[in-house]
């Protein structure tokens, strides 16, 4: 595999780490990243040893998640035992609502504009637990919350990047009010990590699930959730087992040592070594490049593209008001035709609520949004 140095900087070699540029202009990161070239060497390399062996040996297993933790720690500037893998962003939302020191009567403030990844894990869950679900977009996150919350308010649980309009909620001011009052913020950031730079010592959020299959290239399944280590000895011990603990060797086990005492111990039994292999090496990618420079990147991209629609008198859904994500969605008249017409030009999108959403990577090129604003004016002719 070759080093990432030799991509860096280098527009044109970083497509050519992901296949779809071949084929098609990609712009549906919201829904489904695809995987790098580097991802997919490593996932046949797992396979080999599978294959070959059947499993890794104790050392390496134990070493290749360590390297893993590192690396998604290094992403949201978090420290590696704060990290406990997940399959999916509703398993870390779910890991962390069921952990807190609830009781029965008491409230959790929910975003009712979340996408159904939380909200069914919230509403069919804790059913001794009152959930109170409100508006935040284009509200003051600590205002809307202030007129929301009472004494029996323990928790908030939100996307910071909602999944339609591309909205943002702005963490920093909502997390301090918050944490003044002791209560806790869960955030669902499967629509900020791996599009913009997210830094959890500033943030100081107390939970954050992403899942891998967005803006982190995947494969699907793949996950991880970050625990505050603040919360380390309030938290409950739930959705834990037998390799939330430290185990020496497999070779005897008629001793059992105790609990990890960090965010490791929410992992029950066996992880998804190939599947996180993958998601390891496509966050380096994005490290290697700079997710500062991702970020600007992809808002330079998205705000060629609402230039663009402006010249084309497509309606905006997407608000230009406070912070940014990567995700631009347009009302235009009839959005199935036009997405079907876009399918057909080999340019992917996705159809949503009847609009068009559009989200591209830092991969991606001015060139590529040019043909698409291209074939839109064709459409409308």
């Amino acid at each position: 595999m070759k080093s990432l140095q030799h991509y860096k900087g280098k527009i044109d070699n970083y497509r050519n780490l992901f296949e779809v540029t071949k084929s098609k202009i990609y712009l549906n990161h919201a829904s489904t990243g695809p995987m790098s070239l580097n991802a997919k060497i490593a996932i046949e390399e797992c396979i080999k040893v599978y294959q070959k062996q059947a499993e890794f040996d104790f050392k390496t297993y134990f070493e290749k998640l360590k390297y893993s933790r590192v690396i998604f720690a290094r992403l949201i500037n978090a420290e590696p035992e704060e990290i406990t893998f997940t399959h999916n962003t509703s398993e870390g939302i779910f890991i962390a609502l069921i952990n807190l020191p609830l009781k029965d009567g008491d409230e959790i403030i929910v975003m009712n504009e979340t996408f159904p990844a939380v909200r069914y894990v919230v509403q069919y869950n804790l059913p001794k637990i009152t959930k109170k679900f409100i508006n935040f977009c284009g509200e003051d996150p600590v205002k809307i919350v202030g007129k929301n919350l009472n004494r029996k308010t323990r928790a908030v649980v939100l996307d910071h990047t909602q999944f339609f309009t591309g909205e943002m909620v702005d963490l920093l001011p909502l997390s301090e009010f918050l944490r003044n009052r002791g209560i806790h913020l869960i955030v669902d950031g499967i629509q900020s990590i791996g599009a913009i730079e997210f830094d959890t010592k500033k943030t100081q959020v107390d939970f954050l699930a992403t899942g891998g299959g967005k803006w982190l290239f995947g494969p699907g399944g793949t996950g991880f959730l970050y625990v505050n280590k603040k919360n380390f000895k309030v938290l409950k011990r739930l959705h834990t087992g037998w390799l939330g603990v430290d185990w020496k060797s497999f070779e005897n086990f008629e001793t059992s040592p105790p609990l990890f005492d960090d965010a490791r111990m929410f992992e029950m039994g066996t992880r998804n070594v190939i599947g996180i292999s993958g998601l390891t090496e496509n966050v380096k990618i994005l490290l290697e490049f700079g997710m500062k420079n991702v970020e600007k990147r992809i808002l330079k991209l998205k705000n060629q593209l609402w230039d663009g629609f402006k010249r084309l008198k497509i309606p905006v859904i997407t608000t230009d008001k406070g912070p940014h994500s990567g995700i631009i969605t347009v009302k235009p008249e009839n959005p199935r035709q036009i997405y079907e017409f876009l399918i057909k030009n080999q340019i992917t999108i996705s159809l949503r609520n009847n609009c068009l959403r559009f989200s591209p990577h830092f991969y991606n090129t001015e060139e590529e949004i040019e043909e698409v604003l291209k074939i839109l004016k064709k459409f409308k002719k």
